[in-house]
Order: C-alpha cells, then structure tokens, then sequence
C-alpha cells in the first residue's frame, strides 16, 4: 500500500514539521462563528481545600501518560456506576481513594509510593489491571515526594507563592520550579501547562502572566492536528515512520509536539478565543472521541460517540447531520490513510 500524502501546504517556517497557518485560518474561521464551551473538569472535587486540590492535581498530572498505549487495552472502569475511561477513570479513582485515606495528599507519603498502591489503587473489578508501566509512575511520584520533601514545600500553593503567580516570566517562575520533578521536566512543557490550566479553571489561581500559559499538547491532539493539516509534515522519512507506527526520536518528538503546540497558540488568536487551555480541551475532546487512532468517525458519528455533551451541539452541522465538528475543513476526512500519533516511549504526556 503506497504512504504517500499531498503535499503539504505552505507552512509558516522551514524543518522536518512546520505550523501550516492556512489551515489554522481556516479551523480558526470555523472556531470563531461557534460557540466554545468552557475548559473545565467533569469532577469539582467538591469539599477540597485549596491546598488538598493543588496537591490532587499536582499528584494526578504527574502520572498520567499514555492512558491509551498502542498494544494495550485503553484504561478504562467504572467509578460509583459511571463507566469512565482514560483521565476521566483516573482522576475519579484518585478522587475516591483520597476521600478514605488523605495521607495521599502529603509529599512525604509520596516518596514512599509502590507499583502495588497504584495497581490497587486503579484496579476495576470488571476489567482488572489496565494501567501501564506502574513502576514508572510510581518512581515519578516518589521522585515528586522526595524534592518536594527536599524543598521543604509541603503543597504546591507553596512554589505559587514563591513564582509570585508567574507562569515563565522573572524568577523564579512556576515552570522552572515545577522543572525540579521528573515528571514536569518536559522542554515543551505539557504536564505543567496541563497543571497550571486546571489551577485556574478550577477558580483557585490567577496568574501575572497569563498569556503565557501555553497549550498541553498530549498524543491525541498530535494525531488530530497532524490528520487535519494544521501541522505540516515535510520531511518524507518522518512521514513514513508517523504512517508506518516506527518509532520517532527525542528530537522528532520535541519537533512534532512544538508544532501542534504553536499551530494551538496561532489559532487561538487568530479565532479571537485567546484561551489556549479553552482550545485544548476542544480538541482532546473532539480527537479522542471522534479522531481516534484505529476507528475514526469522520462523516458521521456512532450512537456510542463518546463526545461529552457539552461539546456535541459542535458536531450538528449545517445539514443536520452529527459528525466531527472539524470534518469540513480537516485535509484527512473520508480519506485514506491517516496520520497515527507519533510512537515515542516517554513519560512527559
């Protein structure tokens, strides 16, 4: 079967993948004349403290990576009768565990952490064990413990104090101090850009900066710009090993997450949103429900699209019909074959 793709269109700048600024004008054209739901979580972590919810959050960011691992059962279950999958099932879970022991709020409680308290922890009775790589997991939140313990902080409110509520200007900033665990080392900065969005949404922080708080681009918003065209790829081998599911290198991967993280910044103002997180949300949603991986629904949606509500009125087009809301101007709808996120082994997203 031939890989090959049309050209790209013109991008923006030179290298192996580039933003393609005529298809962010044309999504931001599109985002602009609809109305976008704001980026919020499903759970409000009703009855947390300020402080507990920093620590939840900083906690749960830290560990996930790769809910949906090529090769393995995506991680799903069900938490208090809701059939929950990926960040939804995790969140959910670490919520009900910390509600019987709060000990798991506490850094130093976190060094100690096990591959066998997380395989309890995110165990379903239905499914069993579908949470991957538990000894890396467990090794970043130890790692997360013994330098907050280091530090002597003993909540993340604390390195928002000491930033003084800058995201990346002066120093320090929050994203040089949360540098200082594994887990948020990342240069292109997912997990902390993830992490700073949820302290905001959630109403508990406000920053001095807050046009930098850049978007957290996770391998489903990869796969969904890739498949849409505003993220070009121009180099022939890099194209045959993201068609071909070949294994990319640190360098590509930096390179290929950069761009879809500038094609969000660009289309964020140039739509007017100017609201990454908001944009973000907007496509993890959409990609991981109507853009997934093996089965993706272009032209219609499936009575089982898992779009949450709030998102669907997104999907009615002009006709009446439902199907992904970006299927009008994405370059691979009802085409063949389509771009798969990068295979990159790592634990930054």
């Amino acid at each position: 079967m031939s890989i090959e793709l049309s050209k790209p269109e013109t991008a923006t700048e030179t290298g192996s993948v580039s933003v393609c600024r005529g298809a962010c004008e044309r999504l931001a054209r599109l985002i602009a004349s609809r109305s976008i739901p704001t980026d919020r979580e499903e759970s409000s972590l009703r009855g947390f403290s300020r402080l507990s919810a920093g620590n939840f959050y900083l906690w749960l960011v830290a560990i996930c990576h790769q809910t949906s691992p090529i090769g393995h059962a995506p991680l799903a279950g069900s938490v208090n009768g809701n059939r929950l999958r990926g960040w939804d099932y995790l969140a959910a879970k670490f919520e009900d565990a910390v509600r019987i022991d709060s000990r798991l709020l506490e850094p130093n409680f976190w060094s100690k952490t096990t591959c066998s308290q997380l395989q309890e922890m995110f165990w379903d009775a239905e499914l069993g064990d579908r949470l991957t790589d538990l000894e890396g997991r467990a090794d970043l939140i130890r790692n997360l413990g013994r330098e907050m313990v280091r530090h002597k902080w003993n909540n993340l409110e604390e390195l928002f104090r000491l930033s003084g509520g800058r995201i990346a200007s002066g120093t320090p900033n929050l994203l040089e101090l949360l540098s200082n665990f594994r887990a948020y080392s990342d240069p292109v900065h997912k997990k902390s850009y993830f992490l700073l969005g949820l302290m905001r949404n959630s109403g508990y922080w406000t920053y001095v900066d807050p046009e930098l708080l850049g978007a957290p681009v996770d391998y489903h918003e990869v796969r969904g710009h890739l498949r849409v065209g505003t993220v070009s790829v121009n180099d022939q081998e890099l194209r045959r090993k993201l068609l071909s599911s070949i294994p990319v290198t640190g360098d590509e991967d930096i390179e290929i997450r950069r761009a879809v993280h500038d094609a969000i910044m660009l289309i964020s103002d140039l739509s007017g949103l100017r609201n990454p997180s908001q944009l973000h949300y907007l496509f993890w949603n959409v990609f991981r429900s109507c853009c997934t991986r093996e089965s993706p629904h272009c032209l219609v949606c499936p009575a089982d699209c898992a779009l949450p509500e709030r998102y669907v009125p997104l999907a009615i087009h002009a006709d009446g019909k439902r199907r992904c809301p970006f299927s009008d101007e994405c370059n691979s709808a009802g085409r063949d074959p389509k771009y798969l996120e990068h295979v990159f082994e790592t634990e930054y997203y």
